[in-house]
């Protein structure tokens, strides 16, 4: 009877297609197990954990900028966080690798167990906790993501390290749990490296005056925005957790970078400056980037933005509150999204051209081809999934194919073998991708 029963499951879903299931089911298993065992025969190498709602990649990539300049250091890729690719950057992790990075997702409720059992992290850190994923823990909100994330701390051992954000409520109570010890970042009082001050006035960079253990240090780099000041504590605060003094760290930092999609500076050839922010776009963490450009010093400041997520109440009040508040300190906000249409509620009057909205990308890109100008500074603000924001610069420097507004893909566009091919090749790839 039971051959039976898989004979018509075969029949039914495609006896390839099974087989296929079952073989990608037992490879990640194995790929699992091989993980865990690997990870408890590198004794010598330092792993380490980085979760939270914001803030994960580039603190990993701070980190490993750090780590790296002082001994062999091995980092989970991009923004890849979640089981396959942890056991794969753990096996991809040799012996004369000092230190292992890895980005943790806790993006539903036990996702971050296996991660774990795998890593055994002997340094975590958790930025902050917000809104992302909230439907994913069904009626549990902020305090069911908290519990997730919270994991990677309270699982840590008496002989490990936390660092922890002292400027978020939910990430001090657990600290208060935690056995291991912690180095506590942040702006309050008891903070083991406290922010003094954080200045990010475009065109200038990000600059931190911050004190530790009694002295005051200035830290220079090539970021833009104050709220990535958490993630360089952050990642000083691993660079301590693992021996290196501060005095030695602080000048590596002036060789980082905007991670890719998160602030991240691009210019076009009519000298243009499009500050990309266009990983995700939950509601809460518009706030950030909107501020930056609320500060910056520009002939004129643009704001475009795509989907938005994450957020309780309707999409009408939602996008009418938001384009009412980015009016406020922006000389054009464009919106582009097939909710958009709810923001010209805040228009002045019908005459009023500072808001624009667009239902698809295609049509926002084309009007801002012909608006823009020299010396313009334009936040994109979008998903990398929903919004595909890429696609308006790289359409200004070579002129692009592919316009589809629900393709799928979550990558950027600029590593999209269809940004380029016609739109009928493009399509027939799409089916076969």
């Amino acid at each position: 009877m039971h051959l039976f029963h898989q004979l018509q499951i075969y029949r039914k879903r495609g006896l390839v297609r099974v087989l296929k299931e079952h073989y990608w089911t037992a490879h990640r298993g194995m790929t699992y197990l091989q993980a865990w065992f690997h990870r408890r025969n590198m004794r010598n190498t330092c792993f380490i954990g980085i979760t939270g709602s914001a803030g994960k990649t580039t603190t990993k990539e701070l980190s490993h900028l750090i780590l790296s300049h002082f001994s062999e250091s091995h980092a989970s890729p991009q923004t890849e966080n979640e089981h396959l690719f942890i056991a794969r950057t753990i096996l991809e992790t040799k012996r004369h690798h000092r230190y292992c990075i890895a980005e943790v997702a806790g993006h539903q409720p036990g996702y971050m167990d296996l991660s774990l059992r795998m890593l055994k992290p002997d340094i975590g850190v958790l930025t902050i906790i917000g809104n992302d994923h909230f439907q994913a823990f069904k009626g549990a909100g902020i305090e069911g993501i908290a519990a997730e994330k919270s994991k990677l701390i309270t699982n840590l051992s008496r002989d490990g390290i936390a660092i922890l954000n002292i400027d978020d409520p939910r990430v001090k109570a657990i600290g208060e749990r935690c056995q291991a010890r912690i180095i506590w970042v942040g702006k309050a009082e008891g903070a083991t490296i406290q922010l003094l001050s954080a200045t990010s006035c475009w065109p200038e960079p990000l600059k931190l005056m911050i004190a530790f253990e009694g002295e005051k240090y200035e830290v220079l780099t090539q970021l833009h925005g104050t709220h990535l000041a958490l993630s360089i504590m952050a990642a000083l605060g691993v660079a301590i957790a693992a021996g290196i003094p501060l005095e030695k760290t602080i000048p590596v930092l002036e060789k980082a970078v905007p991670t890719e999609g998160r602030m991240q500076i691009v210019r076009d050839n009519k000298e243009v400056v499009f500050i990309r922010d266009d990983m995700k776009a939950p509601l809460w963490s518009l706030e950030a980037p909107l501020e930056f450009l609320k500060q910056a010093s520009a002939t004129r400041k643009i704001a475009v933005i795509g989907t938005i997520t994450n957020f309780s109440g309707s999409s009408s009040d939602v996008y009418k509150q938001l384009a009412g508040e980015i009016q406020k300190y922006t000389d054009i906000a464009i919106f582009v999204d097939q909710n958009a249409y709810h923001s010209l509620r805040s228009r002045i009057n019908i005459n009023d051209q500072s808001l624009q909205v667009f239902s698809n990308i295609h049509d926002a890109s084309t009007y801002l081809k012909n608006e823009l100008q020299k010396g313009d500074l334009v936040l994109l603000k979008g998903s990398r999934r929903a919004s595909h924001f890429a696609r308006i610069f790289l359409d200004r420097i070579k002129p692009i194919q592919c316009w589809r507004d629900n393709c799928g893909l979550n990558i950027f566009c600029e590593n999209c073998a269809f940004l380029y091919q016609t739109n009928q090749k493009s399509n027939s790839l799409e089916k076969s991708y």
